[in-house]
């Protein structure tokens, strides 16, 4: 099931999200993994579908301020 995930909430590493607002290049169906997180900010690499036609993605960098001001997230809770 997704969560929003509040601005105090914090993401580890191999969680999965989605962006509700979502960046131009990527819709709102892309899923993106966590495969770095720190205090601050976390790093995100889109989970590619075989039929995806997204190659050379770099990691995309969030930080925690954006989650509270600029961008919504929502998290995949296995429960």
């Amino acid at each position: 099931m997704w969560k929003s995930l509040a601005y105090t909430q914090r993401v580890i590493q191999g969680d999965k999200i989605r962006f509700n607002n979502s960046p131009r290049e990527f819709s709102t169906d892309t899923l993106f993994q966590v495969v770095k997180a720190d205090e601050h900010y976390f790093e995100v690499c889109p989970i590619l579908q075989e039929s995806d036609r997204l190659q050379d993605l770099a990691r995309k960098i969030v930080r925690y301020f954006d989650i509270g001001y600029y961008i919504q997230i929502e998290i995949w809770n296995e429960e």
